[in-house]
């Protein structure tokens, strides 16, 4: 498969679960594009998990979390079987002000012509 192809299979799936499942609350969909264990990194810290670290309706709770601006999402490695993948955006309250802008980093296999995501990394600022 050529990598524009790859590309667009990756960010697909990405939307379609990852997005949506952060849009509507829903883990279920979350966990379509995971590969447990996932590691997660943050402050120094590589944690596993069985189950998907972040809880989008507990996250938009504390924070007060509405929506997201200026997302972005982009691919710079991908072959037939791993992709890396970085994202940026800026949560906003209901009224449009800004909360915090949050980058990330994803790491991605490709099996059985699957995109399941096995390691994160996010900060905030």
């Amino acid at each position: 498969m050529k990598k524009e192809e790859l590309k667009k299979e990756l960010l697909s799936a990405y939307m379609n679960y990852y997005v949506e499942g952060f849009k509507n609350d829903d883990l279920s969909l979350i966990d379509r594009i995971v590969q447990y264990p996932i590691a997660y990194i943050k402050e120094g810290k590589i944690e596993m998990f069985s189950s998907y670290p972040i809880d989008p309706q507990k996250l938009k709770a504390e924070k007060g979390w509405d929506h997201s601006t200026d997302w972005k999402f982009e691919i710079p490695a991908i072959n037939d079987t791993s992709a890396h993948a970085v994202a940026s955006a800026t949560r906003c309250r209901g009224d449009g002000s800004v909360i915090e802008y949050v980058h990330g980093f994803y790491a991605f296999t490709r099996i059985d012509g699957k995109w399941k995501m096995y390691a994160i990394a996010d900060t905030t600022y």
